[in-house]
């Protein structure tokens, strides 16, 4: 039962840093505002489905991927991590007009908060709040220190990959507090 665990989850995180790399990827080639109009209507399109496969409905393709990577936790709100992914980076776009800043803060939020949870359930055994670990926190701030040491500073890297991975821990949904904490820290620097 664990093994399955571990490869759904392992799964979701690999859809999440393939999707968040197709935003960076989309913010950089099409700009801030065709990537901001795509998002809404990926989140519209998503709260529709997810709504339907509430109510019982079978949505060809949707149920059957909420089913293989959806985690227990989102039986009330099939896809809640995808929806609240989007609605993370939506919310990011419209607070933020810098296409670096934006940029930045998806590099914490899409690759930090994926590998640490790869690397936090695969490694981790130092517990943490919210079920993270200290392998996997740590993981994510290399990672998105490394990145982010491509496009911003060291310091300004070092304190957004600490800072963004440090709002992974609060008890609101990570993928709604990393991305804005993070780009309050890139926005002081």
């Amino acid at each position: 039962m664990q093994e399955e665990i571990d490869s759904k989850e392992m799964l979701r995180q690999l859809l999440h840093i393939f999707f968040g790399s197709v935003f960076i990827a989309s913010v950089v080639l099409f700009g801030m505002s065709a990537t901001l109009y795509f998002l809404i209507a990926i989140f519209l399109i998503g709260a529709v489905i997810s709504f339907l496969i509430m109510k019982g409905s079978n949505v060809p393709i949707f149920s059957q991927i909420v089913e293989t990577i959806g985690r227990g936790s989102e039986k009330e709100l099939p896809g809640q991590g995808a929806l609240f992914f989007f609605l993370g980076a939506i919310i990011l776009m419209a607070l933020f007009n810098e296409q670096h800043i934006v940029v930045g803060a998806l590099i914490v939020s899409v690759y930090g908060d994926g590998f640490s949870t790869i690397i936090g359930k695969t490694f981790g055994r130092k517990k943490l709040p919210n079920n993270k670990t200290l392998e996997g926190s740590m993981a994510g701030i290399i990672v998105s220190a490394l990145l982010l040491g491509l496009l911003f500073p060291p310091h300004a890297a070092i304190a957004t990959a600490v800072i963004g991975m440090l709002a992974e821990l609060l008890p609101i949904d990570d993928n709604l507090t990393i991305p804005v904490v993070s780009a309050v820290v890139l926005k002081f620097f």
